[in-house]
């Protein structure tokens, strides 16, 4: 599994890093910024110039935004999976609502980086 993340997000960077640590290395992540990043963002259809979403590639399938997410957590240990349980018990629309909202404002609420301190292509 391939994760992409906004290297220059708090949050993002936050997020991959606890990643790292669930997974123990069963997964790779890449900085939509990287130019391994931007390569699989053109290849998968995604914007390259202004990525707004967490894009996930397993087995030549990509996912991005709130079904990210949740495929992440569903594919995690057991604390990934158990929030997995919990978020599907709220409707889709909701989940997919709360990501956007909070995409559209990562950097105000959670700041920005000059650079991606996380990973490096």
């Amino acid at each position: 599994m391939i994760v992409l993340f906004d290297g220059f997000c708090v949050l993002c960077s936050g997020f991959a890093r606890w990643l790292k640590r669930q997974y123990s290395g069963n997964i790779q992540l890449k900085a939509m910024q990287s130019d391994g990043g931007q390569e699989l963002l053109k290849l998968y259809g995604y914007s390259v110039d202004n990525p707004d979403e967490v894009v996930v590639v397993d087995q030549q399938v990509s996912y991005s935004g709130a079904s990210a997410v949740l495929y992440i957590l569903k594919h995690g240990g057991r604390l990934s999976r158990f929030l997995y349980f919990l978020l599907r018990m709220i409707p889709n629309s909701w989940i997919k609502g709360l990501y956007r909202l909070v995409a559209n404002n990562r950097y105000k609420w959670f700041g920005r980086r000059a650079s991606c301190t996380v990973i490096q292509d």
